[in-house]
């Protein structure tokens, strides 16, 4: 069996799904040519190139917004929010957008993507300050396909 660390297995699955799957794209802050801040994207960017692994400007809700409207034109995005902290700020799209615009459109469009992010010891800063705004004590709940 392979030893891996946590952030290779991470950079592994991703690279796995995009070789096999062409819709997939990923995006988020610094995720091409830096490899992520926690280097978790390092070598997509060269693998995949420019189209399919983008970076984006520092905003929660244009990346999650990129995101939806990219999944609803037919890929599958992979969203990386940089810190679990800024949750808070695009929580919106997460609960409600992603998970209803099946249903309020009725069923004519698909909202398939993944939100990645870090959050914890990974980083070794898992203090009561950064425990305080962890969104491990959420839950989400989406909506049943049928």
């Amino acid at each position: 069996m392979a030893e891996l660390t946590y952030r290779d297995a991470v950079i592994r699955g991703i690279a796995q799904e995009m070789a096999r799957d062409p819709d997939v794209v990923f995006l988020g802050e610094d995720v091409a040519k830096a490899g992520g801040v926690f280097k978790a994207t390092v070598g997509l960017y060269e693998q995949f190139g420019p189209l399919r692994v983008r970076d984006t400007p520092i905003s929660e809700l244009a990346i999650l917004g990129a995101a939806m409207g990219a999944a609803m034109t037919g890929l599958k995005p992979i969203a990386e929010i940089m810190f679990s902290d800024f949750f808070a700020v695009c929580f919106d799209y997460i609960a409600n957008e992603f998970p209803k615009s099946r249903y309020m459109s009725n069923g004519q469009l698909k909202c398939p993507l993944v939100v990645r992010t870090g959050n914890g010891a990974g980083s070794r800063s898992d203090c009561a300050a950064r425990r305080s705004v962890s969104p491990r004590h959420c839950r989400c709940a989406r909506p049943a396909d049928t």
